[in-house]
């Protein structure tokens, strides 16, 4: 490894003009583009040719390289709070390699090569999601929201059976091109000049880099290029922000057109790929959620036939509404207080802030507590009524 020159982009952008800003997004983008438009046959890792995988887990790339595993984070996944269970299901990580069609012509035999096979990738997620889930006997405590085993067990065998039919649409097989490039993009991970921040002097942060398909890197915007609301004028953004969040489109638009077929789509047409495979994490009402709407909007998003996953009745409804809503308080409270904190959406802060944020935390919580405990008659539906609720759904260790 060689040290980063320059210095990161999150010390540099407030401190720049929105043109400045505008040119280094346009740098960071050209300098992804290359390796965006390289063509793969498979989905998984790369791995020097020499390198010793178990017979038939690689797909060779030419002379020096192989397609094999994923070596992502969320196939393996060894944080404390990420354990993994395989009393359910074998590990699954790929690599996904291409599906064959045979076609006789002429008494001759022609072989196609169709693609990669995106059944099987997404057998691979719903596999690693049931490995996440742990025995009844090991369940510890977790969010209100956070589901039984069983209940997270059904909700991924069911969500297989989605997954698989949704595979075989074409407008999701052309989102789906198998595609190389940085999977957490943002303003820590960039490096630019000192002297010129349209500059970039190094991007880090690969070592989960995989060949995916495309509509995995189309979730969300980068931090650069995220809308801002503006501090003052409600229901309106921050000027800058909005001329990023442009420029950041339009350069996706003309640089990366595997990522802009994915942009162009309804992101609901991939929401259940991205939240199988981490239902123990997120929580059972995440998945629940998806396979509920994707269940009531399957003719308007012109799937054919019958969703495999049924609505529940209305007092099942009822309950995971109630659920949701303490999920969409908890993930609102999160973004409130990082924004506050000015952390990331994890925590992180950089060491030189680290006493001053620890200090304005707490100041936050003891706010936010006093604040929930003033309020009177308040609505049984609400999510935060009581200390014990503004304890549960508090983001970070307190």
């Amino acid at each position: 490894m060689d040290h980063a020159p320059g210095v990161s982009l999150h010390e540099k952008w407030n401190s720049m003009t929105g043109v400045q800003q505008i040119g280094c997004i346009d740098a960071i983008i050209q300098k992804l583009k290359e390796m965006a438009e390289i063509e793969f046959p498979a989905y998984g890792s790369l791995y020097c040719a020499d390198t010793s995988l178990k017979l038939g887990s690689q797909i060779p790339l030419g002379q020096n390289f192989d397609i094999g595993p994923h070596c992502g984070a969320m196939y393996w996944d060894c944080n404390v709070a990420g354990p993994r269970f395989y009393h359910n299901v074998k590990p699954n990580r790929g690599p996904c390699k291409p599906s064959i069609c045979r076609i006789d012509v002429d008494s001759s035999i022609t072989y196609l090569l169709l693609g990669s096979d995106l059944a099987a990738y997404a057998n691979g997620l719903i596999d690693t999601g049931i490995s996440r889930v742990p025995p009844d006997s090991e369940h510890r405590y977790g969010p209100r929201y956070q589901g039984s085993p069983s209940e997270h067990l059904r909700l991924l065998n069911i969500g297989r059976s989605v997954i698989e039919k949704m595979s075989s649409d074409l407008r999701i097989q052309n989102a789906a091109t198998p595609t190389l490039f940085h999977p957490d993009l943002h303003k820590r991970n960039i490096f630019v000049s000192d002297d010129d921040p349209t500059v970039v002097t190094a991007i880090i942060d690969w070592q989960s880099a995989s060949v995916e398909p495309a509509f995995w890197y189309t979730e969300e915007a980068p931090d650069f290029a995220r809308l801002i609301p503006h501090p003052s004028l409600p229901d309106q953004y921050d000027h800058d922000s909005e001329l990023c969040a442009k420029a950041f489109s339009l350069a996706v638009q003309y640089y990366l057109p595997k990522l802009f077929i994915a942009r162009s789509l309804d992101e609901n047409l991939f929401r259940p790929f991205r939240y199988c495979y981490r239902t123990w994490k997120d929580g059972a009402v995440v998945f629940r959620h998806e396979l509920i709407e994707l269940s009531k909007d399957w003719e308007n998003l012109g799937f054919s036939g019958q969703c495999p996953f049924h609505t529940p009745g209305p007092e099942d409804l009822r309950i995971h509404a109630q659920e949701y809503r303490t999920l969409v308080a908890a993930h609102e409270l999160k973004d409130t207080l990082s924004g506050l904190l000015n952390s990331a959406p994890d925590g992180w802060v950089p060491a030189a802030e680290w006493e001053p944020t620890l200090s304005a935390h707490k100041q936050f919580f003891e706010l936010m507590l006093q604040k929930v405990l003033e309020i009177e008659d308040a609505d049984d539906d609400d999510p935060l009524r009581t200390e014990e609720d503004v304890r549960d759904l508090w983001p970070f260790d307190l």
